[in-house]
């Protein structure tokens, strides 16, 4: 009944939105883009997924695009806000600038099987195995374009695109002339100032500046309703400089980045160390200051015999670390425990990347190869016991090759497209990533396709190369034997011995249809399966107390530790980090755009995802099997209107729907589940010139506050999203 009052409800805002609009119908005024067919938005929409400027219509795989106008009728203020508009991906906003994004299924801050580009530069962090989104923060009136494949695309791009790629494409300097100011305020203490600035260069060419600024107040806690610690500054600064050559193209792009932030971290303690109002835990407020930088360099040129080729190259430096209060309490192998104290954590990282790619065109066949070299060197800043470090500086080499041919079997009929990448990972050793793909066109507008891909990840070294404290509870509850309240389990995972990492694996099959039944309505879908094996997890060991155990934590209780320490006394649960997990996932993604009239454009969209896990009955596996089933709603459905008013004048309605979740938190073996929740998202835009637009948004506007993820790595403090509402001027000169 309470699902079906939910959508119930989702139909009342559309059908409210679509009378709202019909009564202003006649005062709309024509618009450029809402006026284009969809056959002429899928000719607008090209993208480079496949290592090459390609039609949608033409991917044999699940693609969308997010335009710069659907970017700015959105009012997205960032990157994981826009990647909302894309069907099937999983977004949810954990904190302030803090976000979990991912592709069917596992969803985590720190999602570590979908590769993020930007202007093809990977901005997958080793050091997190994901993408640190607050990082990621950029002007959104200079994104031209997000190009989104869900599904493997590790036979392109290589490790860590397991389940999806995504690439932010930015503005040209020659598409950025001018200046362009952009402000936003809004409640919830949010303020931001962009800024570009592009002109031509003496010598030929042109060249654009561009910068940031914003902060952001806290978010409300979902526990206590007071203000959070989430509060965070950032600072961007980029140039990008595109100088006149001979016989290629020359881009050239240096981007800088500061941000500072605080957060609540957790830590599983001692009884003697622990909060009051959690006897096992503690929370520690950690500031936290992140800055880094990339330069990159792209050059394009057609070679004497007809081949394409693009020669790119990059540096990339990142810098982040939490400062505060942490420790367990615990010290190695040894019941003397150990005062929290106060430690910084984080580390560095530098990546030199070079990628070379060649395409040929050689009758029917559409042949690219390439090469990559990544050499990434990091320094790892670890708490001190019971934690074993690391060696806390490490240098890798990673090296591959890739082959792609599309091959036109008849002609604008079946395309069989073919290839592999070939890579040597610095951490896991040689992995073989092929795929299969089919493309069947039996007319102009409609499309079949199916593929059949194996795909790895790269496990961070800290998730098998590290001992962790993991959770503390009662003994008691552990061992009867043991009087309540008198010690604490720790569970602690370590490596074993002669332990290497390992690449989680999955094998995916896919297949989709799309068709366009007209220049005002075509409908996109795709079916997925994929297998996945090797996942990291950790297992406990067998027989975590023995009857020595019991008098080691005898003569403990009567120690002089003990006297000064109440509580301090625990038992050690031995565990081990592993590469056992198996999972399945399946689901399918449809979506429809359709035009009812030229002043008024719908885009639906809904996916269903399911994540099956293999149980063995090992509580630390079947803790983090569960954690995969959950993390991601089962149900997830979108409705965008877009309303020319008049001319100039604009608005954009949008609801969103998530299925239930749920998420294992501190001390707790059980999952705390999160209600399902419906989002009202709506922005007015009035344009009084050409080249200035005022705009005013409101977001979550059906309830107060929800919760949409809590994070377990690490184990931060659930937060709240609010309804806010927002102010923005963009000036054009």
């Amino acid at each position: 009944m309470r699902k079906m009052t939910r959508q119930h409800s989702l139909w009342r805002w559309s059908l409210l939105a679509g009378a709202i609009h019909a009564s202003c119908a006649a005062a709309a005024g024509s618009n450029e883009f809402l006026e284009m067919s969809l056959e002429e938005l899928v000719d607008y929409r090209l993208m480079s997924m496949s290592r090459k400027e390609q039609r949608v219509a033409d991917m044999a795989a699940a693609a969308y695009v997010i335009s710069a106008e659907e970017i700015r009728r959105s009012g997205a203020q960032s990157i994981p806000e826009a990647l909302r508009l894309v069907p099937g991906l999983n977004v949810a906003q954990i904190a302030r600038n803090r976000w979990a994004v991912s592709s069917r299924g596992f969803n985590e801050r720190f999602s570590s099987k979908l590769l993020v580009q930007i202007d093809g530069r990977s901005v997958y962090s080793p050091l997190f195995s994901g993408v640190l989104w607050e990082t990621q923060d950029t002007v959104m009136e200079d994104i031209e374009r997000i190009e989104v494949i869900r599904g493997p695309g590790a036979a392109l791009w290589g490790t860590n695109a397991m389940n999806g790629v995504i690439n932010i494409v930015t503005r040209s300097a020659a598409a950025s002339q001018g200046n362009m100011v952009s402000t936003s305020v809004g409640t919830g203490d949010l303020a931001s100032v962009s800024m570009t600035h592009g002109a031509p260069l003496a010598q030929g060419g042109h060249y654009k500046v561009y910068g940031k600024t914003s902060t952001m107040g806290g978010s409300i806690e979902r526990n206590t309703g007071l203000a959070g610690q989430d509060a965070v500054q950032q600072q961007r600064l980029g140039v990008r400089l595109e100088p006149q050559v001979a016989g290629g193209q020359l881009s050239l792009k240096a981007d800088f980045y500061h941000a500072r932030s605080k957060d609540f971290w957790g830590t599983p303690t001692v009884r003697a160390f622990s909060d009051a109002s959690t006897p096992y835990a503690r929370d520690s407020l950690l500031s936290e200051e992140g800055h880094g930088g990339a330069v990159q360099a792209r050059y394009a040129w057609r070679g004497a015999q007809g081949a394409d080729n693009v020669l790119q190259t990059s540096i990339d430096y990142d810098k982040s670390i939490h400062a505060g209060v942490w420790g367990s309490g615990t010290a190695p192998n040894q019941f003397v425990a150990q005062a929290p104290s106060y430690k910084e954590m984080g580390g560095t990282k530098t990546d030199v990347d070079v990628d070379f790619q060649q395409r040929r065109v050689l009758g029917a066949h559409d042949f690219i190869w390439g090469l990559n070299l990544r050499h990434t060197s990091d320094n790892l800043l670890l708490p001190a016991a019971p934690y074993l470090l690391l060696d806390g500086k490490s240098k890798r080499l990673n090296y591959s090759a890739f082959v792609h041919d599309e091959i036109s079997l008849l002609p604008e009929r079946f395309k069989l497209i073919v290839g592999s990448k070939f890579e040597k990972d610095g951490l896991t050793g040689f992995n073989i990533q092929p795929n299969v793909r089919a493309l069947y066109t039996p007319g102009q507008n409609e499309a079949y396709w199916g593929a059949l891909s194996r795909s790895v990840r790269s496990s961070r070294r800290t998730e098998s190369l590290a001992t962790l404290d993991i959770s503390a509870q009662d003994a008691h509850a552990v061992d009867p034997r043991i009087p309540a309240g008198a010690l604490t389990a720790v569970t602690q995972v370590s490596p074993m011995a002669n332990a290497k990492l390992q690449a989680e694996n999955a094998v995916s099959l896919e297949a989709g249809w799309r068709k366009q039944f007209s220049n005002f309505l075509s409908v996109d879908t795709a079916l997925f399966v994929t297998d996945y094996s090797h996942l990291r997890g950790a297992r406990l060991l067998s027989k975590p107390f023995t009857e020595a155990d019991i008098m080691n934590a005898g003569g403990c209780l009567q120690s002089q530790a003990h006297l000064q320490f109440p509580g301090a006394c625990y038992f050690t649960l031995a565990g081990y980090n592993s590469n056992l997990e198996k999972a399945r996932s399946y689901g399918g993604e449809f979506s429809v755009e359709w035009h009812p009239r030229a002043w008024w454009k719908l885009q639906a969209a809904y996916s269903h995802l399911r994540v099956k896990g293999v149980y063995t009955g090992d509580q630390l596996g079947d803790i983090q099997v569960a954690a995969f089933e959950n993390s991601a709603p089962r149900h997830q459905l979108s409705l965008n209107n877009n309303f020319s008013l008049a001319s100039n004048l604009n608005l954009n309605v949008r609801l969103r729907y998530n299925s239930e979740t749920a998420h294992y938190t501190l001390n707790s073996f059980e999952l705390t589940r999160l209600a399902p929740y419906t989002g009202l998202d709506m922005r007015l835009a009035w344009m009084p010139k050409r080249n200035i637009e005022l705009s005013l948004q409101g977001r979550n506007l059906l309830k107060d506050r929800h919760t949409e993820f809590i994070n377990i790595f690490p184990v931060t403090r659930a937060y709240d999203v609010q309804r806010s509402m927002l102010a923005q001027a963009v000036l054009r000169f």
